[in-house]
């Protein structure tokens, strides 16, 4: 009996300690993207200038696409979709602050939208329609009401429709922990390349996107940066129509669709079935006909 009950208080030492370690690590991964969510805060100026869009002909009032890439992507994830837009739209297909060519900063809302206005003010007076998926779709959501009301036409967004909140919290601690974890142990680019295995993506495409930097340490620090936001309060003081697009299959944001269309002012919704998360990679034909559709809509064409 006294050697058993020496394993059990031995065994349960060790798994206390486990989940202590759990803990700290936990605190610590918490704690080290709260650091970089401050320090972003200070960088906005600089992100924005960054992020500053290509030059476009001013003289022209074509309609211009401004695309939002999801978490720990860039703008060459629109590449497919690009392909199938209308070729009478011009086209801004944005790296995110913490991507892309900004992967060196770290992701905030208040980032982005810099980086989003500073896009649309580039354009002006061109109306502008912001084109979002996942990370982006939230993204156009908070940079909407900065926009001119005059420019702005409308928004796509699609796997947007989800708030984050405090039960969304142990899966954040567990995908931190995950990703530093793997990356303990593997390369990341071969990572990046495994998790973009899953998406029916060309060769050509895939390589595009991993050549321009798909950063998975952006992922967490994105996350963070989303939780404890009401998009639904933030919809709801967007004019423009609003399109909301979702895989059946991407639960979250399936099961809170509804209190977003009722958010918004001019919302409406299309459903890509047997689709999970990511509709826009999984679908880039359908998402892009969606944009045509939805942009020839609230922008007629001159008679």
């Amino acid at each position: 009996m006294s050697t058993l009950r020496t394993v059990l208080i031995r065994f349960a030492k060790i798994i206390g300690g486990f989940a202590l370690l759990l803990v700290a690590l936990s605190i610590i991964a918490l704690a080290q993207v709260e650091w970089q969510v401050h320090e972003a805060r200070d960088a906005v100026p600089r992100i924005a200038n960054a992020m500053a869009a290509p030059p476009a002909d001013s003289a022209s009032t074509a309609p211009v696409l401004i695309l939002l890439h999801g978490a720990g992507l860039n703008g060459r994830m629109w590449d497919a979709v690009r392909r199938s837009l209308d070729p009478a739209y011009r086209v801004i297909a944005l790296d995110l602050p913490g991507h892309g060519v900004n992967r060196d900063g770290t992701y905030t809302l208040e980032g982005a939208v810099a980086s989003i206005t500073a896009a649309a003010r580039s354009v002006a007076p061109s109306p502008v329609v912001l084109v979002g998926d996942s990370l982006g779709g939230f993204s156009a959501i908070a940079a909407a009401p900065a926009l001119p009301r005059e420019q702005l036409k409308g928004m796509v967004i699609g796997g947007a429709s989800h708030t984050f909140g405090m039960s969304d919290l142990p899966s954040y601690i567990g995908g931190v922990l995950l990703v530093r974890g793997l990356l303990l142990f593997s390369n990341e680019n071969d990572l990046a390349a495994r998790a973009l295995a899953n998406f029916p993506l060309s060769p050509a495409d895939a390589h595009a996107m991993l050549e321009a930097g798909v950063n998975l340490r952006a992922v967490a620090p994105a996350a963070r940066s989303l939780m404890g936001m009401d998009f639904r309060e933030k919809l709801a003081a967007i004019e423009a129509p609003v399109l909301i697009v979702n895989g059946s299959l991407d639960k979250n944001s399936v099961a809170q669709e509804a209190g977003f269309l009722a958010a918004a002012k001019h919302g409406s919704t299309l459903r890509f079935e047997n689709c999970e998360h990511g509709v826009s990679m999984r679908r880039p034909a359908q998402f892009a006909a969606a944009i045509n559709a939805f942009t020839a809509r609230v922008i007629p064409s001159k008679p």
